[in-house]
């Protein structure tokens, strides 16, 4: 019974910390005033990049999720002058994406109905048509999204590429030409890239796809020459990789960021899944990118963990079981609210902080009446800042 009182105890102030600590947050829609999140800032001001890793994704998108990221990156774009939008897309949607961002060429909504489930949403539209109009009244300090997952090479690549230099330096075109006659794919693409993942000697590949980012980067910067350059760094990207190594998605993905912030400077907001925002976390395939991008960064990396106590999906989602995170973070009975994990703390939390856990990790699939799908891991490794929301409601579908 003594036992059992003192975990009653400390349990107690582990939940009387949080309110202590916590910063409530009232706005609830995106357009809304930023006031609530001056918190945020002290807490990230010397960060490159920040992981925001959202614990129900798929058939159970949450509104409130992708509002309070919306709010974040606002903040983060005004005040602390964060400049990329990292996103679980193909590189080559992103970059259409980008393209639209700068040009407003282009129909976001198009775009992201081939985006995959979770970025479907009006929400996320709403997302980039923000970013277009940040652009617009920014032209010189513009906003860019950019897409971690790389694949089989598009077609598309080449031919923005070719146009460019035919417009742009027509002299240079037989250079080109005898670059893209090793390097442009003569069959489907995904055939394609099984078929270089054989080739023995793929540094040829690799040096021509060189030349010919080299060729990119020492043209005029005429209309076109953004795409251009992305489109000459995909290429490369493809053939250094594919079929090269034995990377894990999450691995590569956490390359292809590094790559993105060495090429543009900015600081980064990455929006994904929290089990693979999360520091130190194995995953079936490997660490977490948040682990890849932490191990890279050091402190830059900053992992935001946004979580949930109930609501509603496609299903209802059922209160966590008594032994997950967001269990003890609804005891605090506070509707949306910041956390500082660095912050100090009694010999009660430090131990709440370090005891083995669960955190939802919830995707396409969710069964009320099981266990929901969870990380294991400790806390105070995983995240840096909380982002907690007591219920949620669904995301509205592109229509």
């Amino acid at each position: 019974m003594r036992k059992v009182q003192s975990d009653l105890d400390r349990r107690g102030e582990v939940i009387e910390w949080i309110r202590d600590h916590a910063h409530s947050l009232i706005t609830m829609e995106s357009e809304d005033s930023l006031i609530d999140l001056a918190a945020l800032g002290p807490m990230v001001s010397d960060s490159k990049i920040i992981g925001f890793g959202e614990s129900t994704r798929g058939a159970r998108n949450a509104h409130q999720l992708y509002i309070i990221k919306h709010q974040a990156l606002r903040f983060l774009v005004e005040s602390l002058n964060f400049r990329s939008l990292v996103l679980e897309m193909h590189w080559a949607l992103a970059i259409q994406l980008n393209e639209y961002l700068r040009t407003g060429n282009g129909d976001p909504r198009i775009l992201l109905s081939r985006a995959w489930g979770p970025l479907q949403t009006e929400e996320v539209l709403e997302v980039i048509l923000w970013m277009r109009s940040y652009n617009q009244q920014n032209p010189s300090d513009s906003l860019q999204i950019f897409g971690g997952y790389s694949g089989p090479i598009h077609l598309e690549a080449f031919d923005v590429v070719f146009d460019y230099v035919q417009s742009t330096a027509p002299e240079r075109m037989e250079e080109l030409k005898t670059h893209f006659s090793i390097l442009r794919p003569s069959r489907d693409m995904d055939e394609h890239a099984k078929w270089y993942s054989k080739q023995q000697n793929k540094q040829a590949f690799i040096d021509h796809a060189q030349q010919v980012y080299i060729l990119i980067c020492n043209l005029p910067t005429y209309n076109g020459y953004e795409l251009a350059i992305q489109y000459a760094r995909f290429i490369l990207e493809f053939y250094e990789h594919q079929g090269i190594d034995n990377l894990s998605i999450d691995q590569r993905f956490a390359k292809n960021i590094i790559l993105w912030h060495k090429h543009t400077g900015n600081k980064i907001v990455y929006w994904g899944g929290i089990g693979h925002t999360a520091n130190n976390n194995m995953l079936k395939s490997g660490y977490s990118q948040g682990s890849y991008l932490r191990d890279y960064f050091g402190k830059d990396y900053v992992s935001i963990g946004l979580t949930f106590h109930y609501g509603l999906g496609q299903n209802p989602i059922s209160f966590p079981p008594s032994d997950f995170v967001e269990a003890v973070l609804s005891k605090a009975k506070l509707d949306m609210y910041i956390l500082d994990l660095h912050v100090k703390k009694p010999e009660s939390v430090k131990a709440w902080l370090n005891t083995p856990t669960k955190v939802r990790a919830i995707g396409p699939y969710y069964d009320p009446q099981t266990e929901p799908p969870h990380i294991n891991g400790l806390l105070s490794s995983w995240f840096d800042i909380l982002l907690h929301t007591h219920e949620v409601t669904p995301a509205i579908s592109l229509k």
